[in-house]
């Protein structure tokens, strides 16, 4: 089985590398511990690969391709099939060994090209990098903007039917264009892990990360449906701001300056008052990068302040400066201290 000796050694992977690698296609079918320790770790260093690890664990359990080798017998029986529909002057007698491994060569190559071409039909995929913004125009003419460590998949026949769907991890602001099928409104549906947003023609910032949904609606009106039907539900208002999560429970609704939730399209940071740990936690989202706090009374450190995302190694100068703390970069992590 062949493995990269450090976790460096995925770095460069995307979801086709990870799909195709021996390792941890392994890992996926047997979730051996050691295995699990190795996977988890590349994760919690680089929370970048996040997203390409589990979209391509997603895809691969979904499969259920049987792995057994036809018996002699069928194989012979195939073979004698072909010889009997094939003009004599043109077979090249093949002897029965070379049969049996033509035949699970081909076995084998009718899998692969039935699951890429499954792969290939079955989402579009848009993905950012930490750092990275990306605009995308939908089929309808609705317009998504895609913050950094961010991923939107939809069906290749977006908008077809009788509704339009996407899903989204990360953070995306959605500008949605108003569309009817069959004489009436064509819904426009945002499925995060927490809830569905529902709306035909609006603007509003979808934020799904961490176990926890937040919707900023813009302009228009939407409706918010909670997936594991605790709560009925919600209607929004342009200003609303809905806040839902399991781990720890909250559900908060209010009115909000919607501003501040979608300054990262300029590549801005405002902060209102916020903690540092939920500064924090933003420039991880951001960047999908590591921070941690050295001293444990710096969590609760309050920042008001706007500042302008730079590039990755320019951070901790920049951070810095505005936060007036001591900030050090080791990889691809951030050390706060006093």
């Amino acid at each position: 089985m062949k493995q990269h000796q450090t976790v460096d050694g995925y770095l460069a992977y995307n979801t086709d590398d990870f799909l195709a690698d021996e390792y941890f296609q392994e890992w996926v079918k047997y979730r051996r511990p050691e295995a699990d320790a190795f996977w988890m770790r590349l994760q919690e260093l680089h929370p970048e690969k996040r997203g390409p690890i589990e979209e391509a664990a997603g895809l691969l359990s979904q499969l259920r391709f049987k792995t057994h080798t036809p018996d002699e017998t069928r194989i012979r029986r195939i073979w004698e099939n072909i010889d009997k529909h094939t003009p004599e002057n043109n077979i090249r007698r093949i002897s029965f060994p070379y049969k049996k491994l033509l035949a699970a060569a081909c076995l084998i190559l009718v899998i692969t090209l039935g699951f890429w071409q499954w792969r290939k039909n079955a989402f579009i995929y848009k993905n950012t990098t930490g750092g990275e913004t990306a605009r995308v125009l939908l089929p309808d003419h609705s317009e998504v903007i895609l913050n950094g460590n961010s991923r939107l998949k939809y069906a290749p026949d977006f908008g077809a039917g009788n509704k339009r769907e996407l899903w989204i991890e990360g953070e995306a602001f959605f500008t949605v264009q108003h569309t009817d099928a069959g004489g009436k409104a064509q819904p426009f549906i945002v499925h995060s892990p927490e809830l569905d947003v529902l709306v035909t023609g609006t603007a509003f910032n979808v934020y799904a990360r961490r176990q926890l949904t937040r919707v900023v609606l813009h302009h228009g009106r939407v409706t918010i449906q909670f997936k594991d039907g605790r709560e009925g539900n919600r209607q929004l208002q342009p200003g609303d701001m809905l806040e839902y999560g399991s781990h720890p429970e909250t559900l908060r609704q209010q009115q909000v300056d919607t501003l501040r939730f979608a300054s990262w399209q300029q590549r801005r940071f405002v902060f209102t008052n916020n903690t540092l740990e939920e500064v924090a936690r933003a420039i991880e989202d951001y960047y999908g990068c590591k921070v941690v706090l050295k001293n444990p009374e710096l969590s609760s450190y309050r920042v008001s302040a706007e500042i302008d995302a730079p590039d990755m190694a320019s951070l901790d100068t920049l951070l810095s400066k505005a936060l007036n703390i001591h900030v050090t970069r080791d990889g691809n992590t951030l050390l706060l201290q006093q």
